[in-house]
């Protein structure tokens, strides 16, 4: 089995027992950072720039410090 603190979507989402609650609180519960970038841009000229960053836990953990 892998490490518990980095699982793969395809072995996250393994096992027929699993349901869309169970994951939700197993992501929440060890917390996940979601990031991304977008450009958009014409003719060579970037007009937009998009960045995201986001932390999703509970609150609870996030002030302990431990996300």
């Amino acid at each position: 089995m892998p490490d518990p603190q980095l699982l793969s979507p395809r072995h996250a989402l393994s096992g027929s027992d699993r349901t869309l609650v169970d994951l939700v609180d197993r992501v929440l519960d060890r917390g996940c950072v979601i990031e991304g970038e977008l450009w958009l841009t014409v003719a060579g000229i970037d007009l937009v720039y998009l960045g995201l960053k986001a932390v999703l836990t509970t609150p609870d953990r996030l002030l302990r410090g431990e996300a």
